[in-house]
Parts: structure tokens; sequence; C-alpha cells
């Protein structure tokens, strides 16, 4: 039996590793890094190997399901994709025709390959945007105040092969695969310094010469602290401060309060360890600091901790040099007027936007551009501002994605929605909900991709086998959608020529189809402005070619306007998180720990895959992370069913009981093994049992005041035995 060899990329994650893929008789018998990769290098992780566990699961969808019995009740029938199609079109066009286009929210997930054609999909119903996405929690909360203070529309910009310093914030080995050898290889070869700040001590805290451990929540803090001992000991880059800062005296007198003693007192980070990283970084440059999710994505205090971060990068300048901060042409999503239909000039905040509660949020309505999920939640139960009759979420699993589950699947179950569509791999517990559910094709199955660009170089990703059964990538979804919808908005053949007109639209690049699949690394303008240094200083960063920076200064911003007119101070100021022990000491005697979730495992992404047993393997069971300190006052030993409680709600895990997290924190991971794995015997649980969604709040007065960002991160709760050992 022939074996073939397919070169592609896994879209597993963000982390878009070049993927060679063995078949034969389109099964996956095998599946390693791509070496030849000139962006992950051969670097891949367990998930993505694991994938070829997931293209044979007999357990897939593999062909459009419709519901037959009560909402929930789960009775179907198999039908055509044609007859499914022709639901979704016949309710949209009876939706439209009973209310309007506002009352049809498409939702979507970490999809990572279908971002630009679900916007033009949303554009043909009538409503421009993301519709629906935990945008509030995901990457913007990062790439916003990148944007404001040093103009630059990417989540990052660490060049870790040439950094001196190496600042790792609140991110793990896996959400840097491709680059960790190359931090690796800096330490052990130039001597670079590596520094870890999370609350957990995780993988990359192993590899640190320097470790931080914050309060979850108090980032903005730590990064006003930091500024504080570099400003006050000048060891800032003064010519590039005054030539190419705009508010740094502002900035000065606002940190003179965060002194060591306040920071730690703030952080629980002893202040002499707040000294030396302040020192590394500014003394040994260059520095550059790889932020994820952690330091500014999921807190209260979201977009002041964000912009808190970006002015220390700036401080610790001057950027776009090797080694430091670097601008990023073309980095992550790409998208266009003309791919997605929205206007250049339209305005998410202006009323005719119909953005659920973009006018109590304008800062997320600005730069999400989607309804805000737990205003949306909130209208198909209140009917208020307006009624909320059709949803339908693509690589979505709702209730494991959203604050508040509980009040998601309260509007889940109303019946004042009166259709839910749910596009997967699995019958997840939002896909229980669904009137009508349609099965999707994995990576390894597809030829889609729409996060294709690595540092301006163009990698393709033919696909390695056919999907399974009836199982149809986004991309051709949308299409098809479409089509029945206004098929002069999609005149397309196939998702193929899809790839190669949005290729050629966004990048220039006229191709075949097997030249895009044969030619694998494609050059694009981007990649020789991208290796270019200190791009400001010739009008690289600037659509007028005028010297500086994308802001309405031209200079990188400590101080602020435009965030001050999205309802925010000018400068980074630190609030305490909204629920803490500082903050509402009284909700603290009842619920004394601080709680984090989300934090990543090494085999799933999210809350998939619990149910594939090459992943599920590692992590058998829902768990929690408790300190042994914490532990040996609480009763609590390795292994025993805990419950942990927030005033919102309860659920249970195995304790894990160690020093990976530090006392008064309690840590819940990401995923909500949410299916059982048969081949293990292990089983699944239902999003009220372990989601630790349920345990946060949502809505006003409970979230970032104008980003709606929820506290994932850092809020309160209480842990303690459970009696019967054996839930």
């Amino acid at each position: 039996m022939q074996t073939e060899r397919k070169r592609t990329v896994c879209t597993g994650c963000h982390c878009r590793c070049g993927a060679v893929v063995y078949t034969q008789d389109n099964e996956i018998v095998r599946i390693e890094g791509d070496a030849d990769s000139p962006y992950s290098h051969g670097a891949f992780c367990g998930s993505g190997i694991t994938e070829r566990f997931v293209h044979s699961d007999d357990e897939r969808l593999t062909v459009p399901l419709k519901r037959v019995g009560e909402r929930g009740e789960g009775k179907w029938e198999e039908i055509s994709w044609d007859e499914a199609l022709e639901m979704l079109a016949g309710k949209v066009r009876d939706v439209i025709d009973r209310y309007s286009a506002r009352s049809i929210v498409v939702a979507q997930g970490t999809s990572r390959t279908s971002n630009d054609w679900g916007q033009r999909l949303k554009a043909t119903i009538g409503n421009l945007g993301w519709g629906m996405a935990p945008l509030h929690v995901c990457l913007i909360p990062n790439i916003m105040p990148h944007v404001l203070t040093l103009g630059a529309g990417q989540m990052h910009g660490a060049d870790v092969a040439h950094a001196k310093t190496i600042v790792l914030w609140g991110v793990s080995a896996i959400n840097l695969l491709p680059e960790y050898k190359e931090i690796l290889r800096q330490k052990d070869e130039a001597g670079a310094k590596v520094i870890v700040i999370d609350p957990r001590f995780n993988d990359l805290a192993n590899n640190a010469d320097l470790y931080l451990r914050p309060r979850p929540g108090t980032d903005g803090a730590l990064f006003l602290g930091l500024m504080n001992i570099i400003i006050k000991e000048q060891l800032y880059d003064k010519e590039f401060i005054d030539s190419w800062t705009y508010g740094f005296d502002e900035l000065a007198e606002m940190v003179l309060e965060w002194t060591p003693e306040k920071t730690s007192e703030t952080t629980w980070i002893p202040a002499e360890l707040i000294e030396e990283a302040a020192r590394t970084m500014a003394g040994e440059k260059p520095t550059t600091i790889y932020p994820m999710l952690g330091p500014s994505c999921m807190h209260t205090n979201a977009i002041q901790s964000g912009r808190a971060l970006t002015c220390l990068t700036a401080l610790l300048g001057p950027v776009d040099v090797p080694g430091g901060f670097m601008y990023t042409p073309g980095g992550g999503p790409a998208s266009s007027p003309e791919l997605t239909l929205i206007p250049p000039d339209w305005n998410f905040n202006a009323p005719e936007a119909n953005l659920l509660d973009g006018d109590k949020y304008p800062a997320f309505a600005a730069f999400g551009n989607a309804n805000v999920p737990y205003s949306t939640f909130d209208a198909v139960l209140t009917e208020q501002p307006w009624p909320i009759k059709m949803m339908v979420f693509v690589a979505n699993d709702a209730l494991n994605c959203y604050e508040a589950s509980p009040k998601v699947f309260e509007a889940l179950a109303s019946p004042n929605l009166e259709f839910i569509a749910v596009k997967d791999f699995y019958l997840t517990p939002t896909a229980k909900m669904a009137d009508l559910v349609l099965p999707s094709s994995s990576w390894s199955e597809r030829d889609t991709i729409d996060e294709e660009m690595f540092k301006g170089l163009i990698i393709s990703n033919p696909r390695a086998v056919d999907p399974p059964g009836q199982c149809w990538d986004d991309w051709k979804f949308y299409l098809e959608w479409g089509r029945r919808l206004n098929p002069e908005l999609w005149p397309w053949a196939d998702e193929k020529e899809m790839v190669l007109w949005r290729v050629k639209l966004l990048h220039g690049i006229e191709l075949t189809w097997d030249e895009y699949a044969e030619g694998a690394y494609f050059e694009t303008d981007a990649c020789k402005v991208g290796a270019e240094f200190k791009k400001y200083e010739s009008g690289k960063l600037r659509p007028d070619g005028q010297p500086g920076f994308m802001t309405p200064s031209g200079r990188i911003e400590f101080f602020s306007h435009v965030t001050e007119s999205l309802g925010y101070e000018p400068l980074p100021v630190y609030h305490e998180p909204l629920e803490s022990p500082v903050s509402t000491p009284e909700v603290a005697k009842d619920y004394p720990f601080v709680l984090t979730t989300g934090f990543r495992l090494y085999s799933f992404f999210h809350s998939a895959w619990t149910n594939v047993p090459g992943q599920r393997e590692l992590y058998p069971y829902p768990f929690v992370l408790i300190n042994t300190k914490d532990a040996a006052e609480k009763g609590i030993f390795e292994g025993d069913w805990v419950e942990i409680s927030s005033p919102r709600a309860a659920i249970k895990a195995k304790a894990q009981v160690s020093e990976e997290i530090g006392a008064g924190v309690i840590a819940l991971p990401r995923p909500g093994w949410r299916q059982a794995c048969k081949q293990l015997n292990l089983p699944g649980y239902n999003w009220d049992e372990v989601g630790i969604n349920t345990l946060l709040p949502g809505g006003p007065g409970t979230t970032d005041k104008s980003f709606s960002t929820a506290p994932m991160r850092s809020t309160l709760c209480q842990i303690k035995r459970l009696e019967n050992s054996d839930v």
C-alpha cells in the first residue's frame, strides 16, 4: 500500500506550525512537524499529532442533523446539505421579513480559518461586523492597547531570536511553540536573560533566570511599578523618549506613587524581585516582551493593563530594532472592504451599526465590531432593545465559551429564540440545544486558511486527506449559504477559487491552484518592509509616508486622547479588579481565594478534544490547582474531588496539590471535559458540572467598563473537599 507525503499547516491553534501528513487510502498514518517551514522549523505538539484520531473518529458529526424532538431532547433526523441550507436561508428571509436583519446573530469562536468570509456572510444578511465572537476576552484587549499606544495593530512584536532580555508575560510554552527553541538557543548561545511573569509556575519558568508571581489581575500595577524604577533610575533611552514619544512627563508623574513597596503590597511580589526585574529589563537590552491573554485580556481592568504593558514596551525602547518590539506589516488576519463588504468609513459606534450595547461599551464597538456577548443572550430573554430570533454558531460551543454560562443556557432554551444552528466537529453541549447541526472538516481535511501570513510570508495549506462523510469546510458553508441569499455576492465556484481570489486581493499574488499548493512559501512586499528596522524613521509605518507612528500625534502615546474618548483615563491608571480581596472585602470573607481560570493544557485547545484518547489520556479528569499550604488548611489531598464555588455557582474538579500555584490563588484550566472518551472508559461532564464560566459574572458593573471584558482570570472563589470522593 502506497504512502503519500503531504505538506500543509496545522490550524489547531494560532501557532500555525508546518505539518507533514502521511496517508494511505485517505487515512492518516503519521503526522510530524515540517522541518522546512520557515516559521515553525519542525516544531509540532501532541495535539496536532492526534489529528489522525480526529480524522478517523467514528463519533464525529459527518452528516447534517435536524431536530425532530423537543429542543435539547437529543432526537435527530439526518438530512442533506441542500435541505439544511434551504432551512438556513429560509429562516433568514423569514426573520428579516417579520423583524429585521439585526434579529439574526451569526456567532463564531476561534475558527481560525474563516474570519473574513464570516463577516461577508453577515454583511450579506444585512449585519456588518462579527455578529458575535469572544473578542472581548480574546486577543483584542491586547491588540487594542497596542494600536492606541504604539500604533501597531498586532498582538505583540516580540523578537525573541535577537533579544538580550526576554520577558514572557502570561504566556505558556504551548502558545509560543515555534519560538520556544529560539528562546532557549538565545539563552544558551547569547546569554539572554529570561524573565517569566505568571501566577502559575509554568514550564517556561523552569528555564527562567527570574520568575515573578503576581496576584491575578494586578499586572497593571506591576507594569507601573517597573516603570517607576526605570524612570527614577533613568534607565531609559532619553533621546528616543524625547524624539518619538508623547506624554512622558505625565507618565513619569503618575508612576511616582508606584514604589517597589506599594507595588509589592498590591501584586504580592517581593519588592526586591520587582527591582531586579526592572533593572534587568532596562539594563540587558534589547528587551522584548512576549504577552498573551494573561496580563490584559481577561480582567475587569483589561484595557488599562494593556495600555500599561505597551507603555512599558515603549519605555524599554528604542522599538523596531532587532531583539526589541518589531512592527510586523500584515500581521494577523487581513481583511479588506472588498472582501468583508464593510465600507472603509463605516462607524461601528454609530446607531445604524446596530450593535447590542455598543453605546454602553464604546471601546468594544470600535475595536470589537461585534455585539457584546452577554448583552446578546440577555436580549434573547428580554427582547430589548430588540429581539434576537435566530442564532448560528460556527466553531463555537457557547456554553463553554462565554462568561455567565447559566445565562447562555437560559437564552438557548428560551422559546423567544426561534432557531439555533451549530456547525462543529462533535455534538457539543451547545449543539445539543440546536435545531440544526452541521458537520465541520478539520485542518488536515481542508484547503483554506485566513491567517496565512507569517512575518510577511504566505504559507499555503492544501488538504492532506478528504473529510469524512459530508463534513464541510467553513468557507464552503459560507459560500453555499451566501449563494442562496445573494448569488451576486458569492460568485466563486468553490473554496479553491475563493482562496486564490483572496490571495490576489490581499497580497497581489496571482496563482493557479497547483502553483499555490506546490509553491508552499510566497514572499510578499511585507517581507521586505518587515525586515527593515526603525521603519518609523523612514515613513514605512504610515500610509501617508511621513516619519512617525500610526497614532494621532505621530508618536508613541503614553498620554492618549483616543483612549480618553473611549471612556478611560488618558494615562494607564491601575484599577483593582472589581471583585478582589481589596475591592470587595465583604465578598472575600466567604470567598477568600483569588480565582484564575483558563490556563492552557498541552493536549486541548479551548474546550475541544476531551473525547480524543491521544489527548484525554494526559488529563483524564477535570482538575484544579491548589497550593500545598491552602490544601493543608482545607483538609484537601491530592486527587480529592472538591467543590469550587463563587457567589454565582459551584462546580467540581479533582485537586492537584502543588507549588505550581501560589498560596491564596486557585487555578482552573480551560477545558470543560464536555465529552466522554469511550476508548479510555472516561466519562463526560455537563457544562454546569465542571464548566469554569459558570463561576463568572457578566453584564454591566462586573466587566471592563468600556470593553465588557469578563474577569475570567481574576475573581473570587471558595474551595472545599467533597465528602464523596468518588463523585
